[in-house]
């Protein structure tokens, strides 16, 4: 027998049929991805159904909500699902859920048919382009589209589009933390995270758990946006922040390119473990993956770019290089972080538009501002996991004074 699965009543709009449209938006811990995706695995469930999972950036499966769905059917005894490679489907309706990235995915959209629901997660990152593509592909009749998110920008296209310009039979949840306290489904531990950020560190606060655009005062870097790797940008580093229950693997890759460099995300997930880490590093530069018998690691090939961590985990370097991995600790003492970020500051750093979270980071890293709203030379450690990775490589690079013959 299946658990009863409760849906929180602010989110009971969603169950009605008369919108086509819905922005579901807020801050941390709000409940919106579980809430949504327990909604869509009950339509699953109560008949046929197709849906569409999106997102602008999707470069495999670990960027979708595929683990999300999987794990509220284990959870809830869903043993009518069966996971494939690349779709889950319930083997007793036919249900589906297909997952997709929109950007630059034209002819892969406009080709799927006869979607029920499309979900697109992220949805501060979804771009014109991509609306105007994926909203005249769910057309059957009755079907709807649902965005989740949390606002970079006073005018992110989801946002303009159902909540600034009100469009026609769209929907609007604006979800916080406060629901999920109400439900008592907020351990202690985040409550009080967000207290400290309530009571010392407001805009921290407005836009972690109150889902306030990122306007930040006191921003540590402005790096640039840019559509895509140049073809003659050379890839001369990789950076990587450890992370596993609490705080995101963060890796990065930079590429010098012009007087400048490129930084472009390769990894921001919790609960990698360090096997994990050094293959998909060996993964990105196109080397077969280690593989493990007992406590032996075997290996052909070893990545032939240097990739600096955080030297605070030595264990973990030492478990990355037995893959293969050509890594070294990152040089750490007295105001190196304050001397990295001052040396990063003077340097062109552009970053990719597929990095949706070096965004994230970068627009809201921001100095301590004191009670006086005066910002002091002191970062705030929050939103900085592939902030840290990218001045581990970088500050590396410029103090080996490392040549790269045909960098640009």
């Amino acid at each position: 027998m299946t658990k009863t699965v409760q849906i929180p009543i602010e989110f009971q709009p969603l169950l009605e049929k008369w919108w086509d449209e819905a922005a579901v938006y807020g801050g941390r811990n709000s409940l919106k991805s579980h809430t949504i995706a327990r909604i869509l695995l009950g339509r699953a469930i109560e008949r046929k159904t197709r849906t569409g999972c999106f997102r602008e950036y999707q470069s495999s499966l670990a960027d979708s909500a595929y683990q999300l769905l999987k794990d509220l059917c284990e959870e809830n005894e869903l043993w009518m699902f069966n996971f494939t490679k690349d779709s889950i489907v319930n083997t007793l309706n036919g249900s589906e859920f297909i997952f997709k990235g929109l950007h630059n995915n034209v002819q892969s959209i406009k080709s799927i048919e006869g979607m029920d629901y499309a979900w697109v997660e992220e949805a501060q990152t979804v771009t014109e382009n991509s609306l105007d593509v994926l909203v005249p592909t769910v057309r059957k009749e009755g079907a709807q589209i649902i965005y989740s998110y949390n606002r970079l920008r006073d005018k992110d296209p989801v946002h303009k589009r159902l909540v600034l310009d009100k469009r026609p039979n769209s929907l609007v949840i604006n979800i916080n933390y406060d629901t999920a306290i109400k439900y008592g489904w907020m351990s202690p531990k985040l409550i009080r995270d967000m207290e400290y950020d309530r009571d010392n560190r407001p805009e921290t606060y407005l836009h972690k758990w109150l889902g306030e655009p990122s306007n930040k005062k006191g921003r540590i870097y402005n790096f640039k946006r840019i559509e895509k790797l140049p073809i003659e940008a050379k890839l001369v580093g990789r950076g990587l922040d450890w992370g596993y229950t609490n705080d995101p693997t963060a890796i990065v890759n930079v590429y010098k390119y012009n007087n400048g460099y490129i930084i472009d995300e390769v990894a921001y997930e919790k609960g990698l473990k360090n096997f994990t880490i050094g293959n998909l590093i060996r993964l990105d530069e196109r080397l077969p993956p280690a593989t493990r018998d007992n406590d032996s690691i075997e290996f052909a090939g070893t990545t032939s770019i240097v990739t600096v961590g955080d030297s605070s985990e030595p264990k973990s370097i030492d478990e990355v290089s037995e893959c293969g991995v050509a890594i070294v600790g990152a040089v750490k003492g007295k105001d190196s972080v304050n001397n990295g970020i001052q040396r990063m500051q003077d340097l062109d750093i552009s970053y990719t538009a597929s990095s949706t979270h070096i965004e994230e980071e970068m627009l809201n890293y921001i100095w301590l501002i004191n009670k006086d709203d005066k910002s002091l030379n002191v970062p705030v450690d929050d939103y900085n996991h592939l902030m840290d990775a990218a001045r581990y490589i970088i500050t590396h690079l410029l103090t080996f004074k490392i040549e790269y013959a045909n960098a640009r």
